[in-house]
């Protein structure tokens, strides 16, 4: 093998590599097999992509390598002719809840160019680009939810303790021993007095109050004034060194609204207790102005499109004989075809750009960056995948196969960590790692070419 068209490892050390050296071909597909726990991942992960990130960003400058933390060297004596690397893991989620498929698969980026350079409004005195639909930009995002299409609301069922018991003795979970309900800003005897201009009283057991007397309770009163301040007068008259001040009065606010506007400044953990996630009241789910909602192309506005399963949208759009007879709409099309087609090929066209990222399982998360990858046609990277044949159809895996191909063919080396026959069989080359797991593990087994590996009378465990 020519060593300047080779990735060059010598003594590997880490984890359980027992001091091992090889070369691994670039610019093919390679596939690192072995048993669970032989020491594949180590290789794979630990070292090669290690390496290739640390050798690419030490050439950054020291202001930018200080914001990504300490990168540490692998245990190996040296790596030679490795080009910059890109992992791609199953273990990595994606917590961010402004992530979609739609926007991990730039899929969402077209769409929103094409609505501002076709879309149609009634509106006149809006001026449309591509932030009017973006939910993570202030231009366009719905200003109830922030752009996150849910809100969180408090929840009666969350706040009651015990519906036999009263007010005054903790029917609520937010009232402690002394009678103070948290987030009621007034005494146990100021909320009486509002109860009493209603005619009940905080002595009534919870399950015996109306509907009315309960909403008073929760959500206020303008029909009588209070004194603010969770202590009462004599409790203050009792403070050594302090001089009782008289306390602000007002209208009773009531609990939820206190509750609801702490948790619109601050996601406050112990009010979070008591809310429920649900569908923004105001967009609808959409994440967007009414502004953006308003811009249509054939009488459906961006969400409209973006609640379509990738398989629709592609129906749609490649349908649509006015959309393709506009030279403008029919380029950007072409790209957002393009990126579906991978997907589908992927197995994913079941998925909307709306599904949030969270939602989905680490191997839609890994065969959705595999896409993105194909799309970004990048060169001479080290892409290092992890089993994308879990969780896949064999017929899926196929499709799954040739897109990885396409990756080689750009111009990339591909390692793939995988124990599918189908996937090693459809290697260039094949390195297998045991013979068993841990400490009985850590040895080249073979390195080789797949062909050379079919001939031989060699016996992999995996």
């Amino acid at each position: 093998m020519n060593q300047t068209s080779s990735i060059q490892l010598v003594n590997v050390s880490q984890n359980n590599l027992k001091n091992i050296s090889l070369q691994i071909p670039r610019n093919k597909l390679v596939v690192v097999t072995g048993v669970s726990g032989s020491g594949k991942s180590s290789l794979a992960f630990d070292v090669i992509n290690a390496e290739g990130q640390r050798q690419y960003f030490v050439n950054l400058s020291a202001q930018a390598r200080k914001y990504l933390g300490k990168l540490n060297k692998p245990n190996v004596e040296q790596i030679k002719n490795l080009t910059p690397t890109i992992s791609v893991s199953q273990n990595i989620r994606n917590n961010n809840p402004r992530s979609t498929v739609g926007t991990l698969t730039d899929v969402y980026d077209f769409l929103r160019l094409l609505f501002a350079r076709i879309g149609k409004t009634n509106n006149k005195d809006i001026e449309i680009n591509r932030s009017l639909f973006s939910f993570n930009s202030t231009t366009g995002m719905c200003s109830n939810c922030k752009g996150l299409g849910v809100e969180d609301k408090i929840s009666i069922d969350l706040l009651v303790e015990d519906e036999n018991k009263t007010i005054r003795n903790q029917a609520l979970k937010i009232t402690n021993p002394n009678a103070y309900t948290i987030y009621s800003q007034v005494t146990i005897d100021a909320l009486n007095k509002v109860c009493n201009a209603y005619n009940f009283n905080v002595d009534i057991p919870w399950k015996d109050l109306t509907d009315e007397q309960k909403h008073i309770i929760l959500y206020g009163s303008d029909k009588v004034i209070i004194p603010y301040g969770k202590h009462p007068l004599e409790s203050r008259m009792k403070w050594s060194g302090i001089t009782a001040k008289p306390r602000p009065e007002g209208f009773y606010k009531g609990i939820i609204p206190v509750m609801e506007e702490i948790l619109n400044r601050d996601r406050n953990p112990n009010i979070l207790r008591f809310a429920k996630t649900q569908q923004c009241s105001k967009c609808g789910g959409s994440r967007l102005c009414e502004t953006a909602q308003s811009v249509k192309i054939d009488n459906k506005n961006i969400y409209d499109y973006s609640k379509l399963s990738l398989d629709d949208l592609k129906i749609e759009l490649t349908e649509n004989k006015e959309l393709n007879n506009n030279q403008i709409a029919k380029a950007i099309i072409f790209e957002i075809l393009k990126r579906i087609s991978i997907l589908q090929d992927l197995g994913l066209g079941y998925l909307s750009l709306n599904r949030q990222a969270t939602e989905l399982s680490g191997g839609e998360l890994q065969r959705i960056r595999l896409a993105r990858q194909v799309g970004s046609e990048l060169r001479n990277i080290t892409f290092i995948f992890d089993e994308p044949s879990i969780g896949v159809h064999p017929s899926n895996n196929k499709n799954i196969l040739k897109v990885i191909r396409k990756v080689v063919d750009n111009g990339n080396t591909v390692i793939v960590v995988e124990h599918d026959s189908q996937t090693i069989l459809s290697a260039d080359w094949i390195i297998d790692i045991g013979p068993k797991a841990g400490i009985n593990g850590g040895e080249v087994l073979f390195n080789g070419s797949a062909e050379k590996f079919l001939k031989s009378k060699y016996k992999s465990l995996t």
